[in-house]
């Protein structure tokens, strides 16, 4: 407890809501709480501008998003009106939302190094370079093979399992694609391969032949070498990353703290359209 009170944001979120509550008492404006009312043609209306934009309907979800981000503008813009910050801007409800949540988001306090430090241990994976092994591949041609290419790719597969230096030019099917590929990462591998080959080949432990391996093009029975071993990247080769990734996350939830504190002030009511609006509505969308 000790430590959240001496917590930078929470100070800031306290002289927040102080200063939320002297500027209501000293401008005797009424409280913007209150209804917020989202009815059929304003969901019809946002419906429309995604078709507009993605050429389909907005699925359940992304409707549910569309209104969620609705409200959240009604809200800040109401707030922000309230707060006078609409008198001295021309494009009044875009800017009264970014100064509602540039008042969310706090200063940049200082981050102990303790914090810094259990920030990266709980996300070692997003700074450390990218992994690099060798590898061998066989390609399988599955129109080629037909209803015999799992026949065909376990009888390779087992010779490769007995004689692993075998000559692969006996096995699989001619292929433009590189029969291996060295110090490579997953990246690399994706670029010729495809993203679910790369991520098989990431798990996969090294030094025997396995398969079948599904790439873009195929299947494959692939060997993986030599694998780097990488050393845990420190604190002091990654701390500008880690630095304006933790100032990041604590603005978002300071911003997201606020707009919940906000949004309870309103009760929001949503009036959904009779089924098949939205479709005859961006049926008679021009395209």
């Amino acid at each position: 407890m000790r430590r959240w009170f001496k917590e930078p944001l929470l100070h800031f979120a306290v002289l927040g809501v102080g200063l939320f509550v002297l500027y209501r008492l000293t401008s005797g404006q009424a409280d913007p709480g209150g209804e917020i009312v989202v009815d059929a043609p304003r969901i019809v209306a946002l419906a429309e501008q995604f078709g507009r934009t993605w050429g389909r309907p907005p699925t359940t979800t992304e409707l549910d998003g569309l209104i969620d981000s609705y409200v959240r503008d009604e809200v800040l813009y109401r707030e922000g009106v309230a707060l006078g910050l609409d008198r001295d801007d021309p494009v009044i409800r875009s800017r009264v939302r970014l100064k509602m949540e540039i008042l969310g988001e706090g200063p940049d306090a200082v981050v102990p190094e303790a914090d810094l430090d259990a920030w990266l241990a709980a996300n070692a994976a997003r700074y450390a370079p990218p992994a690099r092994y060798d590898f061998q591949q066989v390609y399988f041609d599955p129109p080629e093979h037909g209803a015999q290419l799992e026949a065909r790719i376990a009888a390779a597969l087992r010779d490769l399992q007995t004689s692993p230096d075998s000559d692969l030019s006996e096995f699989g099917d001619a292929t433009l694609l590189p029969g291996a590929m060295s110090a490579v990462g997953d990246a690399d591998v994706a670029s010729q391969f495809g993203a679910d080959f790369a991520a098989a080949l990431a798990a996969a432990p090294s030094g025997h032949w396995f398969g079948p391996v599904t790439s873009a093009y195929g299947e494959h029975i692939v060997r993986i070498g030599a694998r780097e071993e990488l050393e845990p990247v420190t604190l002091a080769e990654v701390r500008d990353e880690v630095l304006r990734d933790v100032r990041y996350a604590r603005s978002q939830a300071a911003s997201d703290a606020l707009y919940e504190s906000l949004r309870a002030r309103y009760t929001v009511r949503i009036e959904k359209p009779a089924d098949g609006a939205f479709d005859a509505a961006l049926a008679s969308e021009p395209r």
